[in-house]
C-alpha cells in the first residue's frame, strides 16, 4: 500500500493530506475507495478537488494490460548489462548487473556488503564513464576506500578524479529520507534535470534493512505499508528508467543453529530478481580476512547455489565452483 504524501500527485497538499489523516485516510487505497462527498464534508475540502485527485491517483496507480510481445522488445531495447567490476561475480550475476532490476546482496555484518558495493561504484564511474548515486543508511561509504580501488585501477590522476565526481552519495538514515531521495531522483529524471552531470545507471541502497527494521515493532501495519512503498519506488525506477538498482540486506536465522535466510520475511522476498549471499567461511583459498564464498540464492537465469570466492581486498576473484543450493533461501 501506498502511503499518501505532498507531491504524490497534483493538488495532493500538505493540510488536505493532514486532514484526510485526521480522518482515518493514510493510504492510496483507503482514499480512493472511500465515499468522497462523506470525506469532503468531513474533511471540509473540496468535492471538485478530491475527484480530480482521485483521477489522477486511478490513473498512476492502476494497472494497464500489455501484450507479450511489446513487453519482450522493450526489454531488448531497453536492458543493459553493466560489468561489476569483478569477473567471477560478473560469471555469477550471468555476466553483471542487469538494468530494470534489483539485485541483492545479503550477508552478516562484516561480510563485505558494502566492499563489493565500492567495487561496483568503481566499475561503473571509472570503467563505464557512467554516474551512480549512492543511498547510504549506515555510515558505511569511504571515500578514501573508492579512491584506493580506482587507483588500483588506474594511475592518471585526473581519471581517478573524474571517476569520484561521477558517485553521487547522499546520507540517509530513516526511511522517509529514502523515499524523499528516490522520489527527488524520479522528478530530476523525468525532467532531465541530470543531464547536466550525466548519464545515471545504478542505484546503490546500503542497506535497505537498517531503515525498515525499526518500522517493524508495535505499528507493524504502517511499517509493512512503508516497505512496499519503498520496494514499489526501487523497482519502478529501475524499470521505468533502466537503472540498475544494488540494495544490502542483513541475515537472519530461525535459530541458533538453523540456516541464514534474508531478513524483512516473505514480504520483501519477491522485491529483488537476484539474490546473492556473501559469508565468511573456513576453507582451502582462505589466505587472509579478506577471502569471501559468494553464492547464488535467487535469479531469474542461474541456477541457485553456485558459488563463487571473493577477494574483497583487491577485488580479484577465483574460479567458481558448483556447489549444493543453500537450504532455506
Amino acid at each position: 500500500m501506498v502511503v499518501l504524501r505532498a507531491g504524490l500527485c497534483p493538488g495532493l497538499t500538505e493540510d488536505m493530506i493532514q486532514l484526510l489523516r485526521d480522518n482515518g485516510i493514510r493510504t492510496v487505497v483507503d482514499f480512493v475507495s472511500s465515499d468522497l462527498e462523506d470525506v469532503a464534508q468531513k474533511c471540509s475540502l473540496s468535492y471538485k478537488a478530491l475527484v480530480a485527485v482521485r483521477r489522477v491517483l486511478l490513473a498512476q496507480f492502476s494497472a494497464f494490460p500489455a501484450n507479450g510481445a511489446d513487453l519482450y522488445e522493450e526489454l531488448k531495447s531497453s536492458t543493459a548489462i553493466l560489468p561489476t567490476g569483478s569477473p567471477s561475480l560478473d560469471q555469477l550475476l550471468d555476466s553483471g548487473l542487469y538494468t530494470g532490476e534489483v539485485m541483492e546482496l545479503m550477508g552478516a555484518p562484516g561480510t563485505g556488503k558494502t566492499q563489493v558495493c565500492l567495487g561496483i561504484a568503481a566499475s561503473v564511474s571509472l570503467g563505464l564513464k557512467q554516474h551512480l548515486l549512492f543511498l547510504d543508511s549506515t555510515g558505511g561509504f569511504t571515500a578514501s576506500r573508492l579512491y584506493q580501488m580506482l587507483q588500483a585501477q588506474t594511475e592518471d590522476e585526473e581519471e581517478q578524479l573524474e571517476a569520484l565526481q561521477r558517485v553521487q552519495v547522499q546520507r540517509v538514515f530513516n526511511i522517509y529520507e529514502v523515499l524523499r531521495a528516490l522520489q527527488e531522483l524520479r522528478d530530476h529524471l523525468s525532467q532531465q534535470v541530470l543531464s547536466s552531470v550525466g548519464p545515471l545507471k545504478v542505484v546503490v541502497l546500503d542497506s535497505v534493512s537498517a531503515v525498515i527494521y525499526p518500522l517493524l515493532g508495535g505499528r507493524q501495519s504502517e511499517g509493512l505499508a512503508l516497505m512496499m512503498q519503498l520496494s514499489r519506488e526501487l523497482k519502478t525506477l529501475a524499470r521505468e528508467f533502466s537503472l540498475a538498482v544494488v540494495v544490502t540486506n542483513q541475515v537472519t536465522r530461525d535459530s541458533s543453529s538453523g540456516p541464514l535466510k534474508p531478513a524483512l520475511g516473505r514480504s520483501w522476498s519477491f522485491v529483488p530478481s537476484t539474490r546473492v549471499l556473501l559469508e565468511s567461511r573456513e576453507g582451502p583459498w582462505e589466505r587472509s580476512s579478506t577471502q569471501r564464498a559468494a553464492s547464488l540464492a535467487k535469479s531469474p537465469r542461474q541456477p541457485t547455489g553456485i558459488q563463487v570466492e571473493l577477494d574483497i581486498g583487491n577485488g580479484d576473484m577465483l574460479d567458481p565452483s558448483l556447489v549444493t543450493p543453500t537450504e532455506g533461501l
